[in-house]
């Protein structure tokens, strides 16, 4: 029995100086849970708002972003598009009528604002 007990402690013994020792196991220990590399490694974050329609805006953090007012905003290749809008009474979005047959000029929205699309020889012009 003791042969055995002595055996293991010398192959124990041998492996540990085959690593360089109980002291280098140490310190490569403390270099990986050093915090001054995780310092390095965080990146910051930035905020972008777009404006939308109607008095509201998005917006998003991330590590990259990027907007276009009155549409969306980005960050981290996740889109968030502005809320739909809701034209004011029974009119139509400007964009839908443009290129239309017409005889006279059509009251439209652009967004929440009233605007008109103008009857130009007989087709819509937005």
């Amino acid at each position: 029995m003791k042969r055995a007990f002595v055996m293991m402690v010398a192959v124990l013994g041998l492996s540990l100086l085959g690593c360089g020792g109980a002291d280098d196991l140490a310190a490569s220990t403390d270099e990986v849970v050093s915090s001054d590399e995780v310092q390095d490694v965080s990146q910051e974050l930035a905020t972008c708002t777009a404006t939308c329609y109607g008095g509201t805006s998005v917006s998003c953090t991330g590590t990259t972003c990027s907007y276009i007012n009155f549409q969306s905003v980005t960050c981290d290749g996740v889109v968030t598009n502005c809320p739909p809008t809701v034209c004011p009474g029974e009119y139509r979005a400007c964009f839908s009528l443009s290129g239309r047959r017409c005889s006279q000029h059509e009251p439209c929205c652009r967004g929440d604002v009233v605007s008109s699309c103008l009857c130009r020889d007989g087709r819509l012009t937005c």
